[in-house]
């Protein structure tokens, strides 16, 4: 038995679902399926704790969590929406996250106030900073008291090796332990890869380009401590949040796991993404690249003056692939193996808990058919590829936008937009499947990565934004006359609702108080489209707490 009296493997008995790599997506995927009757076994990969990963959320996170929870029968997942009810351990060693700060930073010169946007979270969202190593292994330990099984001592993958009746999963101590079917995590290290996924076609190839370092340190100075905060009037501390710095070719995340009174982890995490193109030069020492692009910026040199790394750091010098032939006869290349980015605006957390949404069923299926093959993991595998895409253009886009602050307010109110409507409409809609106990308008995952209803009009939006940012891109329009076009849309869009004032350049912080709230169902009441109606429910403004729900129908 394990620490959680769990019993252990057996090398002698075939697994339904065997799952490689240890981290949050693959323990989510690993609990909800043994909640539903799929005997999973969970191996460790070597690379796990070594692989760059994400450490923010937003409330669309949050809603994918619930909606696991609530679909599945897994409500200790909903407590990762929830940080108030994440074992004290874990919530200890988390950082809270009250704000969204993007500052612009030119190099050689003091951060100017003027060119900052700060997005305060509402408060019962409870957003947070996953300290990955705990939350990783929080993840494990659902799984485990669901029913799956992991392996004595922790031996990590060797090889895998698919049959025809199944596929054997060799590990370091030398064993082999079988199951019908292989869902590998383990990132770029598996040795699946080499054998069975081709480069993706030039059409889902992802653009971004850029080197990823990342790591977790001690002693950095909060941002607010190291400029004067009088220049800074109407904003909240800026290291109670997500900190992003940007600046041509570049930014710098930071997160802050101190930051709150019940805090034990006296680290924060950041991640430097810098395009080649303009940081081709930097040593190949991360540490000392690090520190060659943060002392180009003034008030970043301060506050990281005197942090030191704790462990190693990361670095990626093409962070960015997809690859093709993810699904197989009993094998799927899943989350980290089958594509990888940046982890910018909390998409690495987000596109995990989507994957596991759409895998889920299929596999749940397919132990009771006894039918693994590629034809049935096909539509995931397509699914997962067009999530990459679009986060892959979030991320082209926001290259181009961090070069002119003024086009990264336009883009960065875009993209909060489009994060905080699929927020409503995702809980909207999950309360509605609940209540008819039919999941179809929650899985729409053959339609590409808009897996449920938005607003109408917000997917034209979002691509009418990428492809005029593109046109930045190419010298074809001017940084301010792109951001003058999004300004003026989003004084246009029906489904905006006025009291957000996105459409204003200068209203840069923003807080969703109790007044907006109740203006915000006035309006939409009144004036806002038909199905904003349906959305701006006075649950959806207010919020209240998620129902965890019971282990919903799966059939076909």
């Amino acid at each position: 038995m394990d620490d959680s009296g769990a019993f252990f493997a057996d090398p002698d008995e075939k697994y339904d679902v065997a799952i490689l790599g240890r981290h949050l997506a693959t323990g989510l995927l690993a609990a909800v399926l043994s909640r539903n009757g799929v005997r999973v076994l969970l191996v460790d990969g070597a690379q796990d704790a070594a692989q760059p990963a994400g450490e923010t959320t937003v409330p669309y996170t949050a809603e994918v969590f619930f909606t696991l929870a609530s679909r599945f029968g897994v409500p200790e997942i909903a407590a990762l929406g929830l940080t108030s009810d994440l074992p004290a351990a874990v919530r200890s060693s988390s950082g809270v996250k009250h704000s969204l700060g993007f500052l612009y930073h030119a190099p050689g010169a003091e951060q100017n106030p003027r060119e900052t946007v700060q997005f305060n979270v509402p408060g019962e969202h409870a957003e947070w900073h996953p300290y990955r190593p705990d939350v990783d292994e929080y993840a494990r330990r659902i799984a485990v008291r669901h029913g799956t099984r992991t392996i004595r001592f922790r031996p990590t993958v060797v090889d895998v090796l698919p049959g025809k009746d199944d596929v054997a999963v060799q590990t370091s101590d030398g064993r082999l332990f079988r199951a019908r079917c292989v869902v590998d995590g383990l990132g770029p290290g598996s040795p699946l890869l080499p054998r069975m996924a081709a480069t993706a076609p030039a059409s889902t190839r992802l653009r971004h380009r850029s080197r990823l370092i990342s790591g977790h340190l001690r002693g950095v100075r909060p941002f607010e401590d190291c400029v004067d905060p009088s220049r800074y009037p109407g904003t909240t501390p800026w290291s109670k949040g997500t900190i992003s710095h940007l600046f041509p070719g570049g930014w710098l995340q930071v997160v802050h796991f101190d930051n709150h009174p019940d805090a034990s982890n006296p680290l924060c995490g950041v991640s430097l993404s810098v395009g080649p193109e303009r940081f081709g030069d930097l040593s190949g020492d991360p540490a000392v690249a690090f520190r060659a692009v943060v002392d180009r910026f003034p008030s970043l040199r301060r506050s990281f003056a005197d942090a030191i790394a704790v462990g190693d750091w990361s670095d990626d010098l093409d962070c960015a692939s997809n690859v093709a032939g993810a699904a197989s006869d009993r094998v799927f290349l899943f989350d980290r193996t089958a594509t990888r980015n940046d982890m910018f605006l909390s998409r690495d957390v987000t596109m995990g808990a989507e994957l596991v949404l759409a895998l889920a069923p299929v596999l749940i299926r397919a132990a009771a058919t006894d039918d693994w093959s590629a034809e049935r993991f096909q539509p995931v595998a397509r699914f997962q590829t067009a999530l990459a895409q679009l986060n892959d253009r979030f991320l082209v886009a926001a290259r181009t936008a961090g070069c002119d602050f003024m086009l990264w307010n336009a883009f960065s109110r875009v993209w909060l937009l489009w994060s905080i409507l699929a927020a409503l409409s995702l809980k909207r809609i999950r309360n509605d499947c609940l209540r008819g106990d039919d999941w179809a308008a929650a899985s729409r995952m053959t339609e590409g990565p808009y897996w449920f209803a938005l607003p109408a009009g917000l997917p034209d939006l979002l691509d009418d934004t990428f492809a005029l940012i593109e046109e930045v891109g190419r010298d074809e329009v001017m940084p301010r006359a792109a951001a003058g076009r999004i300004f003026k849309a989003l004084a246009r869009a029906p489904f905006v609702p006025p009291l957000y004032r996105f459409h204003a350049p200068e209203d840069r912080y923003y807080t969703f108080s109790v007044r907006k709230r109740l203006r915000m169902l006035v309006w939409s009441k009144t004036a806002a489209p038909p199905e904003f109606r349906a959305m701006l429910t006075r649950e959806n403004v207010t919020s209240t707490r998620p129902a965890a729900g019971t282990n919903a129908s799966l059939r076909d």
